[in-house]
């Protein structure tokens, strides 16, 4: 159990060395809730469970099956040319927080249409970052 601790960590802070742009990302749901699937996860299952709105975007891009597959876009800089393929979403700001203070609180993201999606400090570990815009386009591949 220690070992897999241990490779969790090590895979959380690569991820956070490490920063990507593009990120293909597998949720599933149990039940009525939602997980992000961690392979070889070595922590608490309800560590990994999608809430305030993130369970919500997840029962949207999944089309009602289950099982959401998809593939985003972390970006400093707001990208036009992804509009056609993907869905941006903005994150805003807590209540003024700075990056540091968002460490412990999250963020908000929100689309044009005024949905919202709120996402947890474990972000920084997947995505290395809370991103000032996320595009998320659905993906059909596993």
């Amino acid at each position: 159990m220690c070992y897999k601790k241990i490779k969790t960590i090590l895979k959380l802070v690569s991820n956070f060395i490490v920063r990507g742009t593009k990120y293909k990302l597998r949720f599933v749901k149990e039940g009525d809730s939602w997980f992000y699937d961690f392979k070889n996860w070595g922590f608490n299952h309800s560590n990994l469970e999608m809430i305030s709105g993130a369970d919500k975007l997840c029962e949207l891009y999944s089309n009602g099956t289950g099982e959401a597959i998809v593939e985003i876009i972390a970006s400093k800089k707001k990208k036009p040319g992804l509009l056609e393929q993907y869905d941006e979403w903005k994150g805003e700001d807590l209540w003024g927080l700075d990056y540091r203070d968002r460490l412990i609180w999250g963020r908000t993201y929100k689309n044009e249409k005024g949905e919202k999606f709120w996402i947890c400090p474990v972000t920084i570990f997947v995505l290395g970052r809370y991103p000032n815009y996320i595009y998320i386009k659905k993906n059909h591949g596993k």
